[in-house]
């Protein structure tokens, strides 16, 4: 059985963990849609990761809406979601406060039509 599209954004902490998990709570594009989980990194370490049930067409909505978040609190640095389709390998956007947010959705949107050409 194949598992349904989703993205996940691992954070340091738990609380912007948690603070990401209820930003995207509020959009109603993704109420209900959103988990955090915590798992160990490997390292001894907790990684917390926070889960969206997000299908290819609404990829470029949650970035929209992390990088947001991001400028909001002034989180500065980069976030990774990384998208995992059901029949693929997954793809990694790199999420920073710096980036150009129209720039960054229309490369997500580039990035989902090129891999929706090459697995078609």
């Amino acid at each position: 059985m194949r598992d349904a599209p989703q993205a996940a954004i691992r954070l340091a902490d738990e609380a912007d963990a948690c603070a990401l998990s209820a930003w995207l709570n509020r959009a109603g594009h993704f109420r209900g849609l959103v988990d955090v989980t915590s798992n160990p990194d490997g390292t001894g370490s907790v990684a917390d990761t926070v889960v969206v049930a997000v299908g290819s067409d609404t990829l470029a909505l949650l970035v929209s809406k992390i990088h947001d978040w991001m400028v909001l609190l002034g989180r500065g640095g980069t976030l990774t979601v990384t998208y995992t389709r059901p029949d693929a390998a997954p793809l990694e956007i790199e999420v920073a406060h710096s980036s150009d947010r129209t720039q960054l959705i229309d490369r997500v949107r580039r990035m989902v039509e090129r891999d929706q050409r090459e697995s078609a």
